[in-house]
């Protein structure tokens, strides 16, 4: 098959290209000349579109002939969202209807879109998080995301492009950027490998589900096969931890003493988010495989072989 990669330069995007190559497919990705993956998925066989997600020439050249396109380009995250909406919203939900219009042009039969498990719902009414609960996101970014969904549902209704949207919880592992405010695993890791102390926002309680990069692919590859033509999938690990519950891991891991500086917390984040995958297991013969322990042992390894290597 004929796969187009939305920011497959990335760190999960890198990840699922290499996958796609391996199984045999044929892959255009489309990212920033400074990605930090490019080169690499050159080398692996990928055709490579350097260029911006908001041209229309870019996107063109991009999707010809795709039969699947994966769309894993943000240009935000929840914090600079925040700080700035009118940016998030001319970038991430203006590029996308752009797509979504070369797509039905260029008969696209299916996009997969990365959503965001940890910010469409907002504050959860129940625990664990099923797909059919309420979204009420409290910032910025949850709002774009589920609009985004919106969009792709209104192609479906009005011109049949299929979809399947991964509401993906807090993704980590290896290659993900760590000076970038992509996450607090990496965050946290970065700081215990430089004898730095860890700072909270507020006093460490807040819960949240943590999925391996490795299984996000999985439920990727998966979401291209699905028979339906659309659908709405929690992708996480099922279960959460707190900060502190998270610092206690690390340390275990790591093997290591870890200090602590406890601040104000934010407006925007929501006190616990815990997804049910009971849906993606059942439809997309999908289940997290990597847990938390193996996953950040993973990583804090792929992160002191970088170190050594930027030396």
């Amino acid at each position: 098959m004929k796969y187009a990669v939305l920011g497959g330069g990335g760190f999960i995007g890198s990840h699922l290209t290499e996958s796609l190559l391996m199984l045999g497919h044929d892959v255009t990705i489309l990212d920033r000349p400074q990605a930090r993956y490019l080169a690499r998925a050159k080398r692996a066989g990928a055709k490579i579109v350097k260029g911006d997600f908001l041209n229309i020439y870019d996107l063109k050249k991009t999707i010809a002939g795709a039969e699947v396109v994966y769309h894993l380009i943000s240009t935000t995250v929840p914090q600079t969202a925040t700080n700035d909406p009118l940016f998030d919203a001319e970038t991430n939900l203006l590029g996308t209807v752009k797509l979504l219009q070369e797509a039905k042009k260029a008969q696209v039969r299916r996009i997969i879109f990365t959503s965001s498990g940890g910010t469409v719902y907002g504050i959860p009414q129940k625990v664990p998080i099923t797909e059919d609960h309420p979204t009420e996101p409290i910032g910025a970014y949850g709002i774009s995301k589920l609009t985004i969904e919106k969009y792709l549902h209104l192609y479906w209704t009005l011109y049949e492009v299929q979809y399947c949207v991964l509401r993906v919880a807090n993704a980590y592992g290896e290659r993900q950027p760590i000076k970038e405010s992509q996450g607090v695993i990496p965050a946290f890791l970065d700081k215990i490998m430089h004898d730095e102390p860890l700072e909270i926002w507020g006093d460490g309680s807040v819960i949240r589900d943590y999925v391996h990069v490795n299984d996000i692919v999985n439920a990727l590859l998966k979401s291209a096969l699905y028979r339906e033509p659309t659908g709405i999938f929690n992708i996480g690990a099922g279960r959460g931890h707190s900060l502190n519950e998270l610092i206690e891991i690390m340390k275990n891991v790591i093997g290591k003493s870890i200090r602590v500086n406890y601040a104000s917390g934010r407006t925007f984040d929501v006190p616990v988010n815990i997804l049910d995958i009971s849906h993606a297991k059942a439809q997309l013969v999908w289940e997290p495989i990597i847990g938390i322990e193996m996953g950040i042992g993973r990583m804090f390894e792929w992160m002191l072989a970088r170190q050594h290597q930027d030396k």
